[in-house]
């Protein structure tokens, strides 16, 4: 929702003077070349040996590349719509998967053609390059000698019944499974393979296990393929389907799903096999058929909709089981009986009667005790079909054990010992739905599903979490963090003693429990949690004996965060150094530190980078002592660093944007203030392109609650990103992005209160005309713009709001269509903030809507809205153009036909950036206004218009061939 019309207009937007500056800003024609950095998440993108990086290049024209570099000597490998790569565990291939350009993505679709990926291929060490077509999804074996390639299933003809029964079938359909053997090129085919899973097994592994399913379902059974001896091995083979292969980590132990049906209920149950040390001497195989075990509820059913997932010791798979439903016989037609010949010669307007008359009614019955309202169920339909009860198989000793109670919680299971934690928030569902999250908390032992209650109404079951080790339970409430003993059940406060808050109290949230800020995680065996405050990392013994702060934040105030390096890490190794993110909550400097075991044991922290950039997105190779961060600014376009252990030295490896210098760009200025409450704020103000001192400039206020953090962040000119800083600074614009914060039940006037004493200290800046000031924003935003339109008055010149709510009373009874979320839990308990119903303060909720302050509306106002949206809905818009048109007020709105909440379609998006210029450039440049803006576009004219511009793009395409 952040930041995202004739030629004729936008040349004329586009006019700025140029006499104090050198290079021209930024033409909107060149907007296309401008380069956004994407890195890897896991491992930055690095190689495991650390040699190579691979990265993505996101342009403004979505002409988007990957690349592959060598960091020693920056030789780059470039794959035109490649993404997704993944290194091979030896450091010698890189896979990628390759896409379309939009357009040829458009075309395909137009000519009904299946949009199928490539898979590219790079062999580092000799540069080769080498693309498959067809490729859905693939993997290297853990050993890094094969390649698993599967091509796409064949399509299937949809019928009326498909969507339905796609839901809850588990027959995945089989497509071919190519195996290439890197080191030769040669490639094994295997049919029928719907699922297929490497042995989890790091560097060692060799079982490549399949699933095998045929439409006919000859040949279905689970297969495995040993990458050392190339031998295949059938482990079972029936006429039923497999699916849910599922490995042990770091072992040889396999599990699957093998449908079961029967006549007279809907689906098949599962019946879980496995198979323990596959290929050791010590191998055996396990069975469970739920219909076999007289103490399974005969109305239930194992399904394959739950994944099997393995206990971390081996003994135990956990299963999702659920109701199995009796089958619906099909609707039997009449026998034919004497006379059929005369009937079937009655008009055809009889015969539609009588199947007008045989169609079932349509209603939808909502309930004032429906836990979901009836449009969310009607969303969450698939996924309430497949909502399950976690249940225990002991692959063992075969016992099988209902861990969950009923479809109203979540059972988690520890890693590492036998027991699970239940959040059950039965007696509160009504609650939970008007965004009042509460649950009962237990201890499950695994064996028998028994239950020990912890905490009953826990306020925010989201904070619930086990130690690595299971030896406690962590969980947030009344603003400290409680641990159980999980052998003794022994329940602590642990943070009571400790001077400081561990839990966000000044955050405007309106809900019982307070945000946590959280915790980095657990050090070995259990021994202690480090949490978070606001500012640093304290190391707290679990039974609450000890409280050490290891970092010293607080006295400057920049923000400690852990930096989690290794994604398969359990625990925080305090014996080696630590890793943790700098950021100054007011200086918005970044960077990096490092705590240091010392003999003693105690933590020395060590600054390795603190720069006045953003500087983030810290990453280490797998397997060397290589690290990654991305550096950046407004003005310095991000790239990414490579370096060592001390992040000294660090090496640029990649350049994007080196064009950039050819034009005259903006920069970023923080500034402060402090609105009518006194609260200290602050603001991101960005200076337009080829800025000149000697004038004042106009400037476009930016809002979405807060937003200085990003102060640093680098914006690459884009017509598609609607709402674009540095679009707005190439046209002449200074651009402000204030923080607001929100006072309960008053959203509106806490808007106007923040915004307008971000204003009043740019205009003592005196750099902008404070007769030129206009405002935009989307969604909340879109609030923001609109309320400031109507309620304050001859202070803005202009605002534009996009998909805005406008009325709080009658968005109130509404809903968000695309999640199917009533609005009551939204606007008491989100962005909102009215914390109680409309009848319980009907003068705050009349108060803090745009509607009701039209009367008094001197800024002229541009409203956008697509008549799609599922998340406000769009007759907000319309709702407040149709009062501002009766009272003669300047408000003009833009509807776009079959767009959502934001703008999918390209020529919109382009469109909506190019009006907003125009609204702007008429009220904050004196331009000459266009005539959409002065005296409107009828239907007609417009449908004219459209036939005029496509009968150019016919001759143009005549002209071209």
């Amino acid at each position: 929702m952040r930041r995202t019309f004739t030629t004729i207009v936008l040349i004329l937007g586009f006019t700025i003077s140029t006499t104090a500056q050198t290079k021209p800003p930024v033409p909107p024609a060149d907007y296309g070349q401008w380069e956004s950095l994407f890195t890897i998440r896991e491992y930055g993108g690095l190689s495991p040996d650390g040699k190579w990086l691979a990265y993505g290049i996101n342009r403004s024209n979505r002409n988007n590349e990957l690349r592959v570099t060598n960091v020693a000597d920056g030789t780059t490998k470039t794959a035109a719509f490649g993404a997704q790569p993944v290194f091979s565990s030896d450091s010698r291939w890189v896979a990628y998967a390759i896409g379309y350009s939009e357009a040829q993505e458009e075309k395909m679709k137009k000519d009904k053609k299946p949009v199928q990926k490539k898979l590219g291929l790079l062999n580092l060490s000799t540069g080769e390059q080498i693309v498959v077509d067809g490729i859905e999804s693939f993997a290297f074996s853990p050993t890094g000698t094969y390649l698993a390639m599967r091509r796409y299933p064949p399509e299937k003809k949809e019928s009326p019944d498909s969507a339905a029964a796609s839901e809850t079938s588990d027959d995945t359909p089989g497509a071919t499974l190519l195996l290439r053997q890197l080191s030769s090129g040669r490639d094994t085919s295997f049919g029928n393979v719907s699922e297929y899973v490497w042995q989890d097994l790091p560097k060692r592994g060799t079982l490549l296990a399949m699933a095998v399913n045929a439409d006919d379902k000859t040949g279905n059974g689970v297969q495995i393929f040993n990458s050392e001896t190339a031998a295949v091995r059938v482990l079972d083979s029936t006429a039923s389907v497999y699916s849910g292969l599922a490995w042990r980590k770091k072992s040889a132990d396999l599990a699957v799903l093998r449908s079961k049906f029967d006549d007279h209920r809907e689906g098949p149950t599962q019946i879980a096999l496995a198979w323990t040390h596959l290929g050791e001497s010590s191998e055996a195989n396990h069975l469970y058929d739920p219909s076999a075990d007289t103490k399974f509820p005969s109305s239930m059913r194992t399904v394959a909709f739950h994944k099997p997932t393995w206990a971390e010791d081996g003994d135990i798979v956990f299963l999702g089981v659920a109701k199995w439903e009796d089958k619906i016989a099909d609707a039997k037609k009449p026998a034919a009986a004497e006379g059929d010949a005369a009937k079937s010669a009655a008009p055809a307007k009889e015969s539609a009667k009588e199947k007008d008359e045989d169609e079932p009614p349509s209603v939808a019955v909502w309930n004032w005790h429906d836990v979901e309202v009836m449009p969310h169920q009607k969303l969450s339909a698939k996924h309430n079909r497949q909502k399950n009860i976690l249940a225990a198989w002991n692959v063992s000793n075969g016992q099988f054990v209902q861990i969950g109670k009923d479809l109203f919680e979540e059972v988690t299971p520890f890693k590492h010992q036998q027991l699970a934690v239940a959040a059950n928030w039965s007696s509160y569902a009504m609650e939970r739905s008007i965004g009042r999250p509460a649950a009962d908390i237990s201890l499950v032992d695994l064996s028998n599903g028994t239950r020990t209650k912890i905490q009953d109404r826990l306020n925010d079951d989201y904070y619930v979490e086990a130690s690595p080790g299971g030896r406690y339970l962590l969980y947030v409430h009344d603003d400290h963090y409680w641990t159980v003993n999980t052998a003794t059940h022994a329940v602590v406060n642990i943070t009571k003693n400790v001077q400081t808050s561990f839990v966000d109290k000044e955050a405007d949230y309106t809900i019982k429990q307070k945000p946590a800020f959280g915790y980095a995680g657990w050090t070995k065996n259990d021994a202690a949690v480090i949490l978070y405050d606001k500012f640093d990392l304290w190391q707290v013994a679990p039974d609450g004996s000890r409280a050490a702060k290891l970092t010293d934040g607080a006295a400057e105030q920049f923000r400690h965060r852990y930096e989690k390096l290794d994604p398969e890490e359990e625990w925080i190794d305090t014996e080696k150094p630590i890793y943790l993110s700098l950021f100054g909550t007011w200086s918005k400097k970044s960077g990096f530190a490092r705590l240091k075991p010392s003999a003693s044991g105690a933590m020395t922290e060590e600054h390795l980078i603190w720069l006045d950039k953003s500087v983030d997105r810290l990453a280490k190779a797998k397997d060397s002592e290589v690290f990654q961060y991305v550096s950046q600014t407004f003005v310095e376009s991000p790239n990414a660093f490579v370096t060592g252990p001390d992040l000294k030295d660090s090496k640029q490896v990649t350049k994007t944007n080196p064009f950039q210098s050819n034009y005259a760009w903006g920069r970023e200025e923080l500034i402060e203030y402090k609105n009518s409450r006194g609260e200290r704020l602050q603001g991101a103000l960005y200076y337009p392109a080829g800025y000149d001192s000697s004038k004042k400039y106009p400037m476009i206020v930016y809002m979405y609650e807060k937003l200085s953090d990003g102060l640093h962040r680098y914006s690459a000119p884009a017509e598609r990103n609607y709402y674009n800083v540095s679009a707005a600074n190439a046209h002449g614009y200074f651009l402000l992005e204030p923080d607001i914060v929100f006072k309960p039940r008053e959203p509106g006037v806490s808007v106007v209160d923040c915004v307008t004493s971000a204003v009043k200290k740019v205009i003592q800046l005196g750099v902008v005309d404070p007769k030129k000031i206009g405002v935009m924003g989307h969604s909340w935003g879109g609030f923001d713009s609109t309320y400031l339109a109507t309620h304050t008055t001859d202070f803005f010149a202009a605002a534009v709001a996009g998909a805005p709510i406008t009325d709080l009373i009658s968005n109130y009874g509404n809903h968000h269509w695309s999640s199917g979320i009533a609005e009551t839990d939204h606007i008491e308990t989100g962005q909102q903030r009215m914390e109680v119903p409309v009848y319980e303060d009907l003068q705050a909720y009349i108060r803090n809507s745009a509607v009701f302050g039209v009367q008094n509306m001197t800024t002229p106002l541009l409203i956008e809205v697509g008549d799609s949206d599922g998340t406000v809905f769009f007759h907000q818009g319309i709702e407040l153009y149709n009062i501002a048109r009766r009272a003669k007020k300047n408000v003009v709105l833009i509807e776009y036909a079959g767009e959502d909440h934001g703008l999918r379609k390209k020529a919109n998006q382009i469109d909506y950036q190019r009006r907003i210029f125009a609204w702007f450039g008429h009220y904050l440049k004196d331009e000459t206004a266009a005539a959409w803006i002065s005296n409107g576009e009828s239907f007609l004219d417009h449908e004219r218009e459209l036939k005029k511009l496509k009968a150019g793009d016919t001759k143009a395409s005549a002209g071209n061939n």
